[in-house]
């Protein structure tokens, strides 16, 4: 799905909002599909079409856009161990403009989130995403690409990351182009290429560095990606994929005095795309993969790659949905010599009545470290060995009052530990939200 278009779609995101995820696989298409296309939950929209908002229709585009105000309660406002409770009070809005036309896509769209916390200012943070893209159909072929720019911050209760004592505001800029040729017959192929760039700023306030900030800028870098993606249509609702994935992580700011961290890396995947329309949609791409560093002084990783969703369908009004990520970590929750991630969530929405919608999820999550080499030990790229474990969860009910005015409760909790901090630690937080859609 590409998330960030669609969801303008959906009347209710099928796995909440804050749920903790990797960069690249929540804001940007799934691996193996071409860029540019938009993404539309069709069960969702048959769920809740009562109530699905209309947009506005503009000539030969549709402006869709959507208001949310709630206030809440988080009783871990820092999320590490021994972190102070905090009321919450949240704001996050969105538009998006898609041409309607019968052929070729243009759109583009935009989303902001603010979050204050009144006990706890220094957790106070505000996140935006804009993106344009779209398709061009060439005859039987399609033209894609895609440019977006993510404004966000690393907590410490997301995968991968460290303990800090305030948010890491960091910045992603990617651009994205696909071609699909002979999209519409038996077999096609879809050669891709895509840059993205990720700039730290902000220095970071560590708990064991009192009164430091420790400076991130040395974690910048362009990571580039090129693949190439073949697809075998046997009947109209299964196909075979198979793609070849070459990446390159390059570093735009070295550390005097230490080795490089650049590195090479390739995948091969193989997989079925399988859809019965209003029953099993199901999506399986797995293989193995392989990261070269260029100095010897960090070692190899290899490791299998995993990216795997399901969403079935028992009745008209229940949906399962489950998706399992596996792999190398590339995105901005990176840590010096990178890592492997896994990443499984099972969520469940049923329709209770025609105006109220239910949902609940469960999510787990791992990260892999290596200890970082010993002449490297008590400097700034020092990584200790280990694992970083996450168990998470989380239920939510809708009422759809109309197409434009919704009212939400949500209940999350999520039990881990944190790099660089001893013990487990478990974070609640319920919310009420009023949701405004054009």
């Amino acid at each position: 799905m590409y998330r960030l278009v669609g969801a303008f779609a959906c009347a209710a995101p099928f796995f909440p909002a804050h749920a903790s995820a990797q960069v690249l696989s929540q804001y940007f298409p799934e691996i193996g599909r071409g860029v540019g296309e938009i993404w539309v939950d069709e069960e969702q929209l048959r769920l809740s079409k009562e109530f699905q908002p209309q947009g506005l229709h503009l000539g030969g585009f549709k402006l869709n856009g959507d208001l949310n105000e709630g206030v809440g309660y988080i009783d871990n406002a820092n999320r590490l161990p021994g972190g102070v409770q905090s009321a919450i009070i949240s704001t996050m809005a969105q538009i998006g403009l898609t041409s309607d036309w019968s052929a070729d896509r243009l759109y583009t769209n935009a989303s902001v989130s603010d979050l204050r916390y009144p006990s706890q200012g220094s957790q106070n943070q505000t996140t935006w995403t804009a993106a344009i893209g779209g398709y061009h159909d060439i005859a039987n072929d399609r033209l894609g690409f895609d440019y977006s720019h993510l404004s966000l911050v690393q907590v410490p209760n997301t995968i991968g990351s460290f303990a800090t004592i305030q948010p890491v505001k960091y910045r992603v800029d990617r651009a994205a182009l696909s071609y699909t040729m002979a999209r519409d017959g038996r077999f096609s192929l879809i050669p891709e290429a895509n840059i993205t760039n990720f700039a730290f700023d902000q220095s970071a306030r560590l708990p064991s560095a009192i009164g430091i900030a420790v400076p991130q800028t040395y974690r910048n870098r362009a990571v580039i990606v090129e693949s190439l993606t073949g697809r075998y249509r046997w009947t109209e609702a299964a196909s075979a994929l198979v793609m070849l994935r070459g990446t390159e992580i390059r570093y735009t700011h070295g550390l005097v005095g230490y080795p490089g961290r650049d590195s090479n890396g390739l995948a091969l995947l193989a997989g079925i795309d399988y859809n019965a329309v209003h029953l099993v949609d199901l999506r399986v791409m797995a293989g193995y993969q392989h990261r070269f560093y260029r100095n010897a002084a960090y070692p190899d990783y290899a490791t299998p790659i995993v990216e795997a969703q399901a969403r079935w369908a028992p009745t008209r009004l229940t949906r399962l949905q489950l998706d399992v990520q596996h792999g190398i970590e590339d995105s901005a929750f990176e840590n010096v010599a990178g890592f492997t991630y896994t990443n499984v969530q099972l969520g469940l929405t049923h329709q209770y009545r025609r105006d109220v919608l239910l949902s609940g999820y469960f999510t787990f999550q791992k990260g892999e470290y290596q200890n970082t080499p010993t002449h490297l030990v008590g400097s700034i790229l020092t990584q200790s060995g280990g694992s970083q474990t996450i168990f998470g969860g989380g239920l939510s009910a809708q009422w759809l009052i109309s197409r434009h005015l919704s009212l939400n409760l949500d209940y999350t909790i999520s039990n881990q530990n944190v790099l660089g901090t001893t013990g487990k630690f478990t974070v609640n937080t319920v919310m009420i939200r009023v949701d405004l859609n054009l």
